[in-house]
């Protein structure tokens, strides 16, 4: 809420009142915050459309390399010639490595989200990376009552083991290398503590680690603080923030350079209703209540948690539930709806887009909410909601009592 000056109402040269105007901008704010998160996520399309087409050029590249390299190594018979296609073989399987980083971080990909318990995830995580940890102690303090994430399982352990990885690699040349890892919550988020008693991080790259290609190992490691062989793709912190960022978590880190490196990264908790303090959050606004809304999300979480959000106190609406582009045309064919959520990504080749137009042949003023994190999408929604007064969108992952307020004001804007 912003206030302007405050002007001096005079009756008879005596000050008797004053006048002042206050003007809601909280709108404002929203576009404003939505505009920037768009920006960060149009960088990261960039960034991963170039990527990518690296990724696929240098894969064919790659592949016919280490294709040739092993079938001469079958039948070579020099031993120098044998120890120079080994090198080859070796660096070619590096450069793949480096493609699969570059391929993780060009990915647009939806968040494909469930519920899952984070201890059980740095577990399987630990053995997967057993080799690796086999001359190192590894401590773990993992709570026992971690609420559970709602998140992209596999998105969060590609980041767990590329920090996993860095510790791993910082501890290369330590006396007693450890590695600590500590789960905890405070109820309104569930954070991870990776901790190495390394190399460190010299302050003067802090603020360097998480933009893309950025590395200090291999041929940028000028202070020999890593063991040879060690390399690094510059896309591993990247990817990690990407991460964070995608689940609208966050990401901090301590470091002192030959004095160790610890990262927390955090996922904010999401119950599967509203809680009673969202509740009450709730209280003194307008609320609409027994409308018919049709929920089109093809993740049964996500839709489980969205039916029970409505169906639930205070709003008791009759709820129908479809999971693809199909079955949701011919639900709203079939039945009148005050209101649509609608994913845009769903299985099959239709997207939540096919379903708008069908929708807007049959039914021009129904609300429908786009519930969306693809970044091709967030692109073209100002252009669709310029043109369509009745769509709204909120992206994906959203908190629960934001689902809840932007489902009521659409249904108090166009049903009260």
């Amino acid at each position: 809420m912003g206030r302007a000056t405050p002007a001096i109402i005079f009756k008879d040269e005596t000050p008797v009142a004053v006048r002042t105007c206050f003007v809601d901008i909280s709108e404002r704010k929203k576009n404003e915050e939505a505009l920037l998160y768009w920006a960060e996520q149009e960088k990261y399309a960039l960034v991963g459309q170039v990527a990518g087409k690296m990724a696929h050029d240098f894969n064919n590249i790659l592949g016919a390399i280490m294709g040739i390299t092993e079938i001469t190594l079958m039948t070579c018979r020099d031993k120098a010639a044998k120890e120079a296609l080994s090198i080859i073989l070796e660096q070619s399987e590096h450069g793949a490595v480096l493609t699969r980083n570059l391929v993780a971080f060009a990915k647009d990909q939806e968040l494909r989200e469930e519920f899952f318990q984070i201890n059980e995830k740095i577990k399987l995580v630990l053995n997967l990376m057993k080799k690796e940890l086999q001359d190192i102690r590894v401590t773990l303090d993992l709570a026992g009552r971690v609420p559970q994430l709602l998140a992209d399982p596999g998105m969060v352990e590609h980041a767990l083991v590329n920090l996993l990885q860095n510790a791993v690699h910082a501890v290369g040349k330590a006396s007693g290398p450890e590695i600590r890892i500590k789960t905890y919550s405070d109820g309104k988020a569930v954070f991870v503590e990776i901790a190495d008693n390394g190399c460190g991080i010299p302050e003067a790259h802090h603020e360097d680690i998480y933009v893309p290609a950025f590395t200090l190992k291999g041929s940028r490691d000028g202070r020999n603080a890593y063991p040879a062989g060690i390399k690094g793709s510059g896309y591993g912190m990247a990817n990690v923030k990407k991460c964070m960022d995608r689940h609208k978590g966050s990401i901090a880190f301590v470091s002192r350079e030959n004095g160790g490196t610890s990262f927390v990264i955090s996922f904010p908790v999401v119950e599967k209703e509203l809680t009673a303090k969202e509740k009450e959050k709730m209280e003194g606004q307008a609320i609409a209540r027994g409308k018919r809304i049709l929920v089109v999300e093809d993740e049964p979480v996500i839709s489980g948690i969205q039916a029970r959000i409505l169906t639930g106190e205070p709003f008791c609406h009759f709820v129908k539930v479809t999971a693809g582009a199909r079955e949701a045309a011919a639900a709203v064919d079939r039945e009148a709806f005050d209101l649509i959520s609608l994913d845009y990504m769903l299985a099959g080749k239709e997207t939540g887009y096919d379903v708008y137009e069908h929708i807007r042949k049959h039914r021009p003023s129904v609300p429908i909410v786009f519930i969306s994190g693809n970044i091709q999408f967030l692109k073209s929604m100002e252009d669709l909601k310029a043109k369509d007064p009745y769509v709204g969108h909120l992206a994906k992952p959203c908190r629960n009592l934001a689902y809840a307020r932007m489902i009521n004001e659409w249904l108090i804007r166009t049903t009260a």
